[in-house]
C-alpha cells in the first residue's frame, strides 16, 4: 500500500462498504474504550439514601402591649375552646395544659409571642445498585458481532478449497459453541438453530465458493447480510424464552472469546511493526542509527510489558505508569488496518478477501471486550488482559529479535525495512510465531493456565446476569457461585452474590460476599456496600473503620467520603463531619448530594443558636454560616433545596426559594425527598397556589407517614388566600387527634386566633363583591368588615352570604357579644327564628347584663315584626 488512504483506488462500492465497515469498527472501539474509562460505573449505579430529620424554626412574631398580653392569651384560649360546638373541643396537651396555657407564667413580662414551627432536613448517603444488563447492550453487542460474521462469511466463501474447508469447520464449531438450542425454537429444546443456521448460511457459502466464483464480495456482503438478517429477525418470532438477544449473548459468548483471543494474538506484533516504521521511513527516520533506536524502542515497550505482566498477576504492588491492555488492543487494531496486507500479501488478496477478514474479526473482538468491559465481568476482562499482555511479551519478543536478525544489514544501510519487514531473507515467520506461541503457553503453564478457569468463570457470570435480570434468583447465584469456585475472589461474582443477598433480604450474607469483593479487586462501591451491610446490623465502628480503609485506597472518591461524613454526623466528631462532607464536595462530580449534606450539617449546628445565644453547642455561628455561600447556592434537586429553605427559615435569613418539580408516583405516595421540599418550600413561600396540591396529598390514602403534617402545610397554604379554611383545617385536626402528634397545629390554631383577635386589621375601601370577599378571605373575625359585610349583601338582596361569613366567624369567635348580636339579628332577618333563639342564649352567657338587657328589646322589636307579618301572611 502506498497511501494511507489506499481504498481510494478502490471502486466506489467497494469503498463505500469498506468505508462502513471502518467507520463500525471506530464507533465500537470509542465505545469500548468509553465503557473502559467509567469502569464499574457501567453497571453499579449510585443511588441516594435519604434521611428525614427535623429543625424548630420560629415562623412568625406577635407584638402585643405588656399590660394586656395575659387577658389576651385567656381570650384566645377561651376562643378555641368555644368552637366545640361547631367543630368540637380543643382537646389538652398530655400534661392537662395547652400549649401556650404553659407559657402563662414565662411571658408575663415579655411583648412578643413567636410562632415556632419545624422545617425538615435531609441527610443523604450513597449506596451502590447492581443494575440488569440493559437490552441495548444485548442487542448492539449482538449486532456487532453479527456484522463481523458476515464481512468473516463473505470473505471466507471466496477462499481456497482448503482454506475454505477449515473455516468452515471453525465457523460450525463456533454455532455448536454458541449453544443455539438455547432458543427453544417451535417448543422443541432440540437444535433447531443450529440445523437452520448451518442449513442457510453453509449452503448458500458452499455454493458461492463451489459454483459461484464470479460473484463479487460486495454482491456476497450483501447476500450474507441479507440471510443473517432475516435469521435475525425471523427466529425470535418462533421463541418463547424472554430476553432473547442476552439469551443468545450470555451462552454463545464463550465461541466468541475465543475468536477475539485469537486476534488478539494476531494483533501482538503491529506496535512493534509501527516502531519499525517509525525509525526507518525517510520522513521520520534515522538513517545509519536506526537498528539502534529500534531496538531501544521495543526493549523500552517490551519492559513496560513486562511490568504490566508482573501487574496483571500480582507480582508487584508498585504504582508504576501502566498503560491499559485495552488501549493497546485499540492501538493495535488501528494500526493493523495499515499492516494486514503486507503481512498477508504472499498468500492472500487483501483487497478481495484480506480486508473483510480483518475488519470482521476487529468487530466480533472489540464488541465482546466492549461487553465484558461493560457489565464488569471481571474474570473475562482479566482474561483478555492476559492475552494481550502474554501474546505482546511472548510473541512481541521473539518478533523483535525476528526483525534484528533478519534485517540488521538493511538497517545500518539506512534502508526503508517497514517495506520488506515481512520478507525475511534468516528466520521465517513461521518460526517467529511458533517459538513466540510457546512462550505464551510458557507463560500461561506458569500461572497454571489459570486464563482457562477465567474464562470458564466469565461465562458462568455471564449466564449468572442473564438469570438475574429474568428474575430468576436461585439460579443466577448458582451460576455465580459456580464463577467463584473457578475464579475464587473475583469482583463480579462477590459484588452480584452480595446484591442478590440484599434483595432477598439477608443482610449479613450481602455483607460476607461484599467483603470478599474487596480482596481480589476493591471497588469504592463495595466499600460501601459493605458499610451499609454492616451499619444495617448495627456495626456502627466497623462501618466508619471500613469507610477509612476504603478513602485509603480511593483517596479521592467523594461518594465514600461524603459516606463517612454521614456517620460522623452521628458522633461527637462533628468537625470530622464538616471535614468529609468539605471533601466530597471538592472530588465529586456532582457535589449536590454533599452540599445537602452539609445543609443539614449547618441546620443541627445552628439549632440553638439565636440572639441570647449567639454560637452553637459546635462552637458555630451564623456568621460562619453566612461565610460558606450555601444559602446562595441554589439547586435543581428537591434534597439540596429542601435543605437550604430549611436553613433559611432557621437563621432568618431571605432567600430566593427555587421552584423544582416534585417529580410524584401516579399514586402521589410521597418520598421523604417529595415531602421535605413540599413542606419547606410551602412553608417558607406561603404559596397560596400549592393548597389544592397539599389537599390532594392529604387524601390520596398513601401519604400516612406524613397525615398530619401535610395537614399543617395546607393550613399554610390556605391562610395566605382564605384563613377561616385555614382555620377550619387545624381545627378539625385537633378534634380528631388529641395526642402529642397535632401539638403543632393546636399552637398554631392558637396564635392564628390570638393574632386575628388582637390585630387591628387594615381594611382599604369595599365597592363592590369581590372586594368583600377578597378582605373576609384576609381579615374574617374583623367584626367591623362584618358589619360592612351584613349591610352590603343585605342591600344586595343576598343575605345568606352575610350569614355565611358570619357563621364562619362565629366558630372561631364565640365568646365576642358583638359578633353573637350580628348573627342573631341576621338569623332574624333570614327567618331563623330557632338559630336565633339559640343564639339568645349564647349571649347571655358571656356578656353583661346590662348590655344583654338593652339588646333583648331590640331583639323582640324585631321578633314581634316577625310574627306580625306571619299572622299576615295567613
Amino acid at each position: 500500500m502506498t497511501s494511507l488512504f489506499f481504498w481510494q483506488q478502490w471502486n466506489r462500492s467497494q469503498r463505500f462498504l469498506y468505508l462502513t465497515s471502518l467507520g463500525l469498527l471506530k464507533l465500537g472501539l470509542i465505545t469500548l474504550l468509553f465503557f473502559h474509562f467509567r469502569g464499574l460505573e457501567n453497571t453499579v449505579q449510585w443511588q441516594v439514601l435519604s434521611e428525614l430529620d427535623e429543625v424548630p424554626v420560629q415562623l412568625d412574631s406577635l407584638q402585643l402591649a405588656t399590660g394586656g398580653l395575659q387577658s389576651t392569651v385567656d381570650s384566645s384560649q377561651s376562643i378555641v375552646n368555644s368552637s366545640q360546638s361547631s367543630i368540637g373541643r380543643v382537646q389538652p396537651d398530655s400534661n392537662g395544659q395547652s400549649t401556650i396555657d404553659n407559657r402563662k407564667s414565662k411571658i408575663e413580662n415579655q411583648s412578643t409571642i413567636p410562632l415556632l414551627g419545624k422545617a425538615y432536613l435531609l441527610k443523604e448517603q450513597f449506596v451502590p445498585v447492581q443494575i440488569d444488563v440493559p437490552s441495548w447492550l444485548a442487542w448492539g453487542y449482538l449486532g456487532f458481532v453479527l456484522a463481523g460474521l458476515v464481512l468473516l462469511l463473505s470473505a471466507v466463501s471466496a477462499l481456497p478449497r482448503w482454506w475454505y474447508l477449515g473455516a468452515m469447520g471453525a465457523f460450525i464449531g463456533f454455532l455448536a459453541g454458541s449453544h443455539l438450542e438455547i432458543l427453544e425454537l417451535f417448543g422443541s429444546d432440540k437444535a433447531f438453530g443450529f440445523g437452520i443456521t448451518i442449513l442457510v448460511l453453509g449452503g448458500v457459502s458452499y455454493y458461492l465458493h463451489a459454483f459461484r466464483e464470479d460473484v463479487s464480495m460486495e454482491k456476497r456482503l450483501f447476500i450474507f447480510a441479507g440471510l443473517v438478517g432475516i435469521l435475525a429477525i425471523s427466529l425470535p418470532f418462533f421463541t418463547k424464552i424472554p430476553l432473547v438477544a442476552l439469551t443468545v449473548t450470555s451462552y454463545s459468548l464463550l465461541p466468541v472469546i475465543v475468536l477475539a483471543v485469537v486476534f488478539v494474538g494476531w494483533l501482538s506484533v503491529e506496535i512493534i511493526a509501527g516502531f519499525v516504521y517509525v525509525v526507518t521511513n525517510p520522513r521520520t527516520g534515522f538513517g545509519k542509527n536506526s537498528l539502534v533506536n529500534f531496538l531501544f524502542l521495543a526493549g523500552l515497550y517490551l519492559f513496560s510489558i513486562l511490568l504490566l505482566y508482573m501487574k496483571i498477576t500480582r507480582q508487584t504492588e508498585n504504582n508504576f505508569w501502566f498503560v491499559s491492555p485495552f488501549v493497546l488492543y485499540a492501538v493495535s487494531a488501528v494500526l493493523g488496518v495499515w499492516c494486514f496486507a503486507k503481512r498477508t500479501e504472499s498468500y492472500l488478496p487483501f483487497r478481495e478477501i484480506g480486508a473483510w477478514l480483518y475488519v470482521g474479526f476487529g468487530l466480533i473482538t472489540t464488541a465482546a471486550m466492549a461487553f465484558v468491559l461493560f457489565t464488569q465481568n471481571n474474570s473475562l476482562i482479566e482474561v483478555f488482559e492476559d492475552a494481550v499482555v502474554y501474546s505482546q511479551l511472548a510473541i512481541g519478543t521473539i518478533f523483535t529479535g525476528y526483525i534484528a536478525l533478519n534485517f540488521w544489514p538493511i538497517f545500518k544501510q539506512g534502508k526503508a525495512v517497514y517495506k520488506i519487514i515481512y520478507k525475511p531473507m534468516r528466520i521465517l515467520q513461521s518460526q517467529a510465531w511458533l517459538i513466540g506461541g510457546m512462550g505464551v503457553v510458557a507463560l500461561l503453564a506458569l500461572n497454571r493456565f489459570f486464563t482457562i478457569d477465567q474464562a470458564r468463570a466469565g461465562h458462568y457470570n455471564a449466564l449468572g446476569d442473564l438469570h438475574a435480570a429474568t428474575k430468576e434468583y436461585i439460579v443466577a447465584e448458582q451460576y455465580y457461585q459456580i464463577a467463584i469456585d473457578l475464579d475464587y475472589q473475583n469482583h463480579k461474582s462477590g459484588f452480584a452474590l452480595a446484591s442478590l443477598a440484599l434483595t432477598q433480604g439477608d443482610r449479613m450474607a450481602a455483607g460476607a460476599y461484599f467483603q470478599q469483593a474487596l480482596h481480589k479487586d476493591p471497588s469504592p462501591q463495595a466499600y460501601a456496600g459493605l458499610s451499609q451491610a454492616l451499619l444495617n446490623e448495627n456495626l456502627f465502628f466497623d462501618a466508619i473503620f471500613n469507610l477509612r480503609k476504603g478513602i485509603q485506597a480511593f483517596p479521592n472518591n467523594g461518594e465514600l467520603q461524603n459516606n463517612l461524613g454521614y456517620l460522623y454526623t452521628w458522633t461527637t466528631i462533628a468537625d470530622s463531619a464538616y471535614y468529609y462532607f468539605e471533601a466530597a464536595r471538592q472530588s465529586i462530580q456532582n457535589p449536590e448530594v454533599p452540599e445537602t449534606n452539609l445543609l443539614a450539617f449547618w441546620g443541627k449546628a445552628l439549632t440553638f443558636s439565636d440572639a441570647k445565644n449567639p454560637t452553637s453547642s459546635l462552637g458555630l455561628t451564623k456568621a460562619d454560616f453566612k461565610e460558606t455561600y450555601l444559602l446562595k447556592t441554589q439547586s435543581t434537586t428537591l434534597s439540596h433545596e429542601a435543605n437550604r429553605l430549611a436553613v433559611a427559615q432557621l437563621i432568618g435569613e431571605k432567600t430566593d426559594a427555587n421552584q423544582v418539580n416534585p417529580g410524584l408516583s401516579k399514586d402521589s405516595a410521597l418520598s421523604v425527598n417529595n415531602f421535605a421540599y413540599l413542606y419547606n418550600y410551602g412553608q417558607y413561600t406561603r404559596d397560596s397556589s400549592m393548597a389544592p396540591l397539599f389537599h390532594k396529598l392529604v387524601n390520596t390514602g398513601t401519604n400516612g407517614n406524613f397525615y398530619h403534617e401535610l395537614q399543617l402545610a395546607e393550613a399554610y397554604s390556605e391562610y395566605g388566600r382564605d384563613k377561616i379554611a385555614a382555620l377550619d383545617i387545624l381545627a378539625s385536626q385537633t378534634v380528631a387527634d388529641t395526642s402529642q402528634k397535632v401539638a403543632l397545629a393546636r399552637q398554631t390554631l392558637q396564635y392564628w386566633l390570638l393574632k386575628e383577635n388582637s390585630t387591628k386589621s387594615a381594611i382599604g375601601p369595599l365597592k363592590i363583591e369581590t372586594d368583600f370577599v377578597n378582605a373576609l378571605g384576609q381579615h374574617p373575625l374583623d367584626i367591623s368588615l362584618l358589619q360592612q359585610t351584613v349591610n352590603f349583601f343585605s342591600r344586595q338582596k343576598k343575605p345568606k352570604v352575610a350569614y355565611q361569613s358570619l357563621l364562619n366567624a362565629l366558630r372561631f369567635r364565640r365568646d365576642s357579644p358583638e359578633l353573637q348580636k350580628l348573627y342573631i339579628l341576621q338569623c332574624l332577618h333570614l327567618r331563623l327564628t330557632e338559630f336565633a333563639e339559640d343564639g339568645l342564649r349564647d349571649l347571655f352567657s358571656i356578656t353583661a347584663d346590662a348590655d344583654y338587657q338593652a339588646f333583648l328589646k331590640t331583639y323582640q322589636a324585631q321578633r314581634a315584626l316577625i310574627e306580625k307579618e306571619r299572622k299576615n301572611f295567613r
